[in-house]
């Protein structure tokens, strides 16, 4: 039967939360992603007295309720631009290695995001070079799984992030 590999909910399940079922009857892997509101809703003035804890929480929540279904092919993402500030995004990537200890893979997807080209004042078409320094970093920062739309220049910021621990872990050994 055709099925899905791997759902990406951009809701952590708080739309649909039988989208849990389906993936268990699929036998696949969810990327379990934080939002603050709606698409419509989630940029009018989001607040958050700590924005790390506050995701962190509700991932770990929402973890709870999928491994209570046996499922554990578990993916989270902060969901950064989804109902966050740029102050939070920025918060969110800086403090990106404390979702580590939730014990699944961290995807983030920064690419061309609206906090960038703010924070630079840079049209969505210039913001490619902002979009590989702040995938670099994340991956620095913990992040597994980079969503992005230029799949070339991802590509190459991962080898080269590669080679450097590599090298690192050559010359420390």
């Amino acid at each position: 039967s055709s099925g899905a590999d791997i759902f990406n909910d951009i809701s952590g399940l708080t739309f649909d939360p039988e989208i849990a079922d389906v993936v268990k009857q699929h036998d696949a892997a969810l990327v379990l992603m934080h939002i603050k509101g709606n698409p419509q809703t989630m940029q009018k003035n989001p607040y958050y007295e700590d924005v790390v804890c506050e995701v962190f929480d509700f991932l770990s929540n929402q973890i709870k309720f999928l491994n209570q279904k046996d499922i554990s092919n578990i993916i989270v993402d902060p969901g950064i631009g989804f109902g966050k500030k740029i102050e939070d995004n920025f918060e969110l990537i800086n403090r990106l290695e404390e979702f580590k200890s939730l014990g699944y893979p961290i995807l983030i997807g920064v690419s061309k995001k609206s906090f960038l080209g703010k924070s630079l004042n840079l049209d969505i078409t210039d913001r490619e070079n902002a979009t590989v320094c702040a995938e670099s970093i994340c991956m620095n920062n913990g992040a597994r799984f980079i969503r992005t739309h230029n799949v070339k220049k991802a590509v190459e910021a991962v080898n080269i992030f590669n080679l450097i621990n590599s090298f690192g872990k050559l010359v420390n050994a």
